[in-house]
């Protein structure tokens, strides 16, 4: 999707959701007020209190948005996405496919008011009832692609939301090469008129999916790296005059990556021994852990979806030193502890011998901005 430009709803705030759904909005200000997206890029909006009534929870409006396209190329698909203020709730919409994600409102074109020439511009509307606030709107189209690289996250969330992954493609990053270990997630986010992707390569699997064409909503998909391996992720555009009688001549477009998987170091990028009791490791998704023990250390027991045991060998009572290896496929903060043992402590008169621990704390986070695309 191209670069979003905000505007801030002048007067009356606006907010919505799903269709004739229970949702979050309202307005505040005089009728007929309006502002605009006044920004350099490919799409404006503007809005437009039509009429207002009440105050406070009992506060109503009519707001249209009128939504240009001001790049010197067609537009086929465009949005606008604000954020929602608490008690705000939509009565209906026009002119365009509306839907919410907590607080996240996002309006998108009908099937029939997407296609903009440049200069061109479509309207969309709704009644709002509830609390003042006045939200800031953004607006992007398909007419200008984005002009940075896609960025990674470094939250530490344990969840991932969709089409937010360790790294993320966009519109941009097509014929571009994807380095990924196993475990880490690749999320992609494309315009609406892009059709899902369909893969069939063991090396991924798709952990969610919404949007993409024919839903008219932005195409959001995660993937997940499980194995070692190179594949293509490819989809193209889509629209339905293309599927008519005869069709239409609109251009189709391909978006491709090329990703490449593979294991992270089986000796553990991070190496602990007895001496690291009590530390604190931080590690990043993908990353593998080496903990090496005297035979006397009971194998571990682990739990936490974050962390998973590859392999382990040795440890009580086998006579052998302990060796585990743990690799990170999610974020997430856990204790990696097992306990000192003896034959004795086992006796029907136990030794007095302490069973002694040995434990470290483990911060897992989402690998750093500098694993992003090589073009």
């Amino acid at each position: 999707m191209a670069l979003s430009r905000r505007v801030t709803l002048g007067a009356p705030a606006l907010a919505v959701g799903l269709t004739a759904i229970t949702a979050l909005a309202t307005l505040s200000g005089a009728v007929g007020t309006a502002s605009a997206d006044t920004g350099a890029g490919g799409c404006q909006a503007t809005a437009l209190t039509a009429s207002r009534w009440g105050s406070g929870s009992t506060a109503g409006a009519v707001v249209n948005v009128t939504v240009a396209n001001t790049a010197a190329t067609t537009a086929t698909t465009w949005s606008v996405t604000w954020a929602m203020a608490d008690g705000q709730r939509i009565v209906s919409t026009w002119n365009a496919v509306v839907s919410t994600s907590g607080h996240a409102a996002t309006a998108v074109n009908a099937a029939w008011n997407g296609r903009l020439a440049p200069g061109a511009s479509t309207t969309f509307g709704m009644q709002l009832a509830g609390t003042d606030t006045a939200p800031v709107l953004s607006c992007g189209n398909d007419a200008t692609p984005p002009a940075s690289s896609p960025a990674v996250s470094t939250s530490a969330s344990s969840s991932t939301p969709p089409g937010s992954g360790n790294l993320n493609v966009t519109l941009a990053d097509t014929q571009t090469t994807v380095n990924l270990v196993v475990g880490q997630t690749l999320g992609v986010s494309l315009p609406a008129h892009y059709r899902p992707f369909t893969s069939t390569n063991p090396a991924v699997t798709l952990l969610s999916s919404s949007g993409g064409y024919p839903t008219g909503q932005p195409l959001e998909e995660l993937f997940k790296a499980v194995g070692n391996g190179s594949l293509v992720l490819s989809t193209q555009t889509d629209d339905p005059c293309l599927h008519a009688t005869p069709p239409c001549g609109m251009p189709v477009h391909q978006w491709t990556i090329y990703v490449n998987i593979a294991y992270a170091s089986q000796d553990g990028d991070i190496k602990l021994t007895e001496a690291d009791n009590r530390t604190t490791v931080t590690m990043a998704v993908g990353q593998t852990l080496h903990v090496s023990l005297p035979v006397n250390y009971r194998p571990f027991t682990l739990t936490n979806p974050a962390l998973i045991l590859k392999s382990s060998t040795g440890g009580y009572p086998t006579a052998q030193p302990l060796s585990a290896l743990f690799q990170a496929v999610g974020a997430g903060s856990l204790d990696l502890s097992t306990l000192y043992d003896t034959p004795c402590n086992h006796d029907p008169t136990p030794c007095p011998g302490p069973y002694r621990p040995w434990t470290v704390h483990v911060n897992i986070l989402y690998p750093p901005p500098t694993q992003s695309p090589s073009r």
